[in-house]
């Protein structure tokens, strides 16, 4: 079966204002012409509230604009003797021009679609009244319709809000698709309850810059939790808050481990609130093939040379053979006497015996970063979305945790709940926990909670 979206709440919105205009009609005696007031209903529905009463204003002065021009056209067209017909419907074409250019020339271009449609509802309906009234009952109609789409788009049903709870989502396979990105559906609903005060972030593998491109309009206020939770972002402000850096020492170390090697790595290091990439020859097609697939983003900052010395260096990166990262990752862990450092391997984007092998610091995992920003916040209980093995450590932490439909076995072991789907799905399950309807009740892992905390 093919993929059917959920009927959504603007369309029933705007089901309601026709309604409700009709029944206008009918309360005022059905004389006018409720058609043009449901068209404006329609057209004036807007997805987001804070915009409504600025474009009801738009649409009123586009009303008055077709209204005056429908008026002047009318008048003209009386003067036309019968039988010159098409006559008549050009200057009702030709009318639309200065209509037109007149929301232009005002800078109300959204009010053009509404203010055509007033000129033709004078010009063409078959109203034997003088075209002075026809003009001011169409206007009326028209800025009653207008007027019921801003009521009913700021009406709000009584909801209670769930404020105790910060929402963590995976970035790649949970609310971004490969193939569909992040649908118009959760960008929408995500921004509205973001301006309503919910706390909700994103914890991502990516670095920030990656994330640029692909976040699309949603306007985060909390920061994200990027680079498998080695950093902590501020998405508004540009800066990284905390960063869970390598020590000197161990950086020091490693780096000459890998010299004498001869192994090629990037190393990521985070310097006056800059992501710089720095690298050297490279020693494989594999490692050249991603550094020249990257660099073309403007968000990535690849620098070929020698690290700065008062860099937090966050981690390393190579792309090596599979036996070759099994050998680092033994000899630098015979090394690491303190337990520094944690070892992540990815072959989702190399062929077959290559392998990505990121070396981080103990602490920079999702789990941790998330208690760090929880612990700055009112909220104190976590729900967490996950789809991968570097959400599970974040999932099994969490006071609620859900799993994705296509969400890998450990990712499912890990989580309380599995979702049907992924991103849309995602933004229900948040719509229910964070607004839920009276008899709805919340889960018992978050009634209960476990109430962390860092280490």
């Amino acid at each position: 079966m093919g993929y059917f979206p959920k009927i959504g709440m603007r369309m029933i919105k705007t089901a309601v204002a026709v309604a409700i205009c009709f029944l206008i009609s009918i309360l005022t005696g059905g004389d006018g012409k409720p058609i043009f007031s449901g068209i404006a209903a329609i057209i004036c529905m807007q997805p987001y509230v804070e915009h409504s009463v600025e474009v009801a204003f738009n649409r009123i002065i586009g009303t008055v604009i077709g209204a005056v021009f429908g008026l002047a056209a009318a008048t003209l067209m009386l003067q036309i003797p019968t039988g010159f017909e098409y006559l008549k419907y050009l200057v009702v074409s030709f009318a639309i021009i200065p209509v037109l250019y007149t929301t232009v020339i005002l800078k109300k271009p959204g009010a053009s679609a509404l203010a055509g449609v007033v000129l033709l509802s004078i010009t063409l309906t078959n109203d034997t009244s003088p075209p002075i009234m026809n003009a001011v009952n169409r206007s009326i109609e028209t800025i009653v319709g207008i007027l019921v789409s801003l009521g009913v788009n700021m009406a709000h049903l009584p909801r209670r809000r769930e404020k105790d709870f910060l929402f963590v989502s995976g970035f790649d396979g949970a609310i971004y698709g490969e193939k569909t990105g992040i649908t118009p559906y959760c960008i929408f609903e995500l921004n509205q309850l973001l301006r309503d005060g919910m706390a909700f972030t994103i914890a991502t593998e990516r670095t920030p810059a990656s994330l640029m491109a692909d976040l699309g309009s949603i306007n985060f206020e909390l920061p994200i939790i990027a680079m498998d939770g080695a950093v902590l972002y501020d998405m508004k402000e540009k800066r990284y808050l905390a960063c869970h850096g390598l020590s000197k020492e161990m950086t020091a170390r490693i780096e000459e481990f890998l010299g004498e090697q001869d192994l090629h790595y990037f190393l990521n290091v985070v310097w006056q609130d800059v992501l710089l990439i720095y690298y050297h020859d490279f020693k494989n097609e594999e490692e050249e093939k991603l550094y020249k697939q990257l660099r073309l983003s403007p968000h990535r900052n690849y620098v070929y040379g020698e690290r700065p010395e008062d860099g937090n260096v966050v981690y390393f990166l190579l792309v090596v053979q599979d036996k070759v990262a099994e050998l680092v990752t033994e000899r630098l862990l015979e090394m690491d006497t303190q337990q520094e450092l944690l070892f992540l391997k990815d072959k989702s984007e190399t062929p077959e015996g290559y392998c990505h092998l990121k070396i981080y610091h103990k602490n920079a995992t999702k789990e941790y970063m998330m208690y760090k920003l929880l612990e700055t916040m009112p909220q104190k209980k976590t729900v967490v979305f996950g789809s991968n093995k570097n959400d599970v450590s974040m999932m099994r932490a969490a006071d609620l945790s859900f799993a994705t439909a296509d969400a890998t076995e450990d990712a499912v072991q890990a989580a309380n709940y599995q979702l049907k789907g992924f991103g849309d799905s995602i933004v229900r399950t948040i719509l229910h926990l964070y607004e839920p309807l009276p008899w709805q009740s919340l889960p018992k892992e978050l009634r209960e909670g476990k109430n962390k905390k860092v280490d």
